[in-house]
């Protein structure tokens, strides 16, 4: 493939700024075998996305403008950068975090000089599902020919390492997926993302997550309030609830039962003691918190007693021998950075729904900008995904929520740009074939 790749990302600036976000996703060199697998792929092809950027050679460039979406990131990255300068000592993954949070925004703040039509931002939408829809389907393979023998781990060596993380993530491209097999012309497309539709939603079963599975029930939930095909969603949704009945091993139910009964689980309460401990720390530094992860260090960890944490009164009388992550993308912001950062991150999230919510009012009315209502639709439910199932899990920095935040941003400012006009496609590059959907 990379002999493919290459000269096309090397001719191309989009072809090699999209490559640039695939490789993210897809963890490349999870797959790879010998020297293969040390190549930095996705320094590779960022750094000739840069070298297009320098000298001037992106075609259909669009301009970086101060909104609320690039205005609130650059705001909580000016915090976080403060708060990994002033970290404690014994963060020892303080700046490996920042820098990896560093470069995942970069990517998202030149995200406004390539995504500039509506063949743009379709494409991004299949960089996405073509990185986190193939993890999808290789577990959900795996789960079905094993009849649920097979238990998702998640992607060593990256921020999907944790089979709670990994189902949350899958969790976050199935309204992607299902956005690009309503839209996608030829049909043998369209059934592929359908097929990695269901394959996705076996994975996020073999994770055994209950993080995941209370993001993926809110989603269905959402998605037939709000789709504009009640009928054929809800069919969809029964169709895949009684797939995930049939298919799903008995130790499934019995991870998920365990919902009904968390202040008895261990495994819950350990989180509240985390969820605890989180508190305890931004208590004490509530400005800039205390560096990223420092939290999971012994020395902070056993350094607060369990009264001095807001969520003491609800902690069992057990308590943990070793220091744990913060296990909620809340508690793990609070933690590291303050309660400042926390509310700079919760308005970055917030801005999310504000914005998909701005692009239905757009395109209200118009027949012909229904497929931009559809994609704000799918990208707000991807994160709400995230805003739900990161309630659990520590994937605060995880870079497809910073994505889909500034996809939704280039999706907000191509309606305004064009919205009152007529013409269903505006791909205006001579360079792209047109994007002919299919009709809604």
């Amino acid at each position: 493939m990379m002999f493919i790749i290459v000269p096309i990302t090397l001719s191309n600036a989009f072809a090699a700024y999209l490559v640039w976000g695939w490789t993210s996703v897809i963890a490349v060199p999870f797959y790879m075998y010998g020297f293969m697998g040390s190549l930095r792929y996705n320094l590779f092809f960022a750094l000739i996305t840069l070298m297009f950027v320098l000298i001037g050679k992106v075609h259909e460039k669009g301009r970086f403008t101060l909104n609320p979406t690039s205005g609130l990131i650059l705001l909580f990255m000016a915090h976080v950068s403060v708060s990994a300068v002033l970290a404690k000592p014994s963060a020892v993954n303080n700046f490996s975090i920042y820098s990896d949070l560093v470069k995942s925004v970069t990517y998202c703040l030149l995200m406004c000089l390539f995504v500039t039509s509506r063949l743009r931002l379709h494409a991004m939408m299949i960089a996405i599902a073509l990185g986190l829809g193939f993890h999808g389907l290789a577990e959900g393979l795996k789960t079905l020919v094993t009849a649920g023998g097979h238990k998702v781990i998640g992607l060593p060596g990256t921020k999907m390492s944790d089979n709670n993380h990994f189902g949350v993530a899958l969790v976050m491209v199935l309204p992607i997926l299902l956005y690009l097999y309503q839209y996608s012309k030829v049909r043998v497309v369209r059934l592929g993302f359908l097929g990695v539709l269901v394959a996705t939603v076996l994975a996020i079963v073999g994770s055994n997550s209950r993080g995941a599975f209370v993001a993926m029930a809110m989603f269905a939930l959402v998605l037939v309030l709000t789709t504009r095909r009640k009928v054929l969603t809800g069919a969809m949704v029964v169709a895949g609830v009684v797939l995930v009945l049939v298919l799903s091993p008995e130790r499934w139910f019995e991870r998920i039962e365990t919902i009904g009964t968390a202040s008895d689980d261990a495994s819950f309460m350990g989180r509240v003691e985390a969820w605890n401990v989180a508190t305890a720390l931004a208590l004490k530094n509530p400005v800039f918190g205390t560096g990223f992860h420092a939290m999971q260090s012994p020395e902070l960890w056993f350094g607060v007693r369990p009264a001095d944490g807001l969520l003491f009164k609800h902690l069992s009388e057990h308590f943990s021998t070793f220091a744990k992550a913060a296990h909620s993308i809340y508690f793990e912001v609070l933690g590291d950075h303050g309660f400042v950062g926390l509310l700079i991150f919760l308005c970055v999230l917030f801005n999310c729904f504000l914005t998909a919510r701005h692009v239905r009012q757009l395109t209200k009315g118009q027949p012909t900008m229904l497929w931009a209502r559809d994609m704000a639709d799918a990208l707000g439910l991807s994160i709400l995904a995230f805003a739900v199932g990161g309630a659990a899990v520590s994937l605060a920095y995880f870079e497809t929520f910073y994505v889909v935040a500034c996809l939704l941003e280039c999706l907000r400012q191509f309606v305004l740009r064009h919205g009152s006009t007529s013409s269903i496609d505006m791909v205006s590059s001579s360079d792209e074939p047109q994007l002919r959907s299919r009709s809604s």
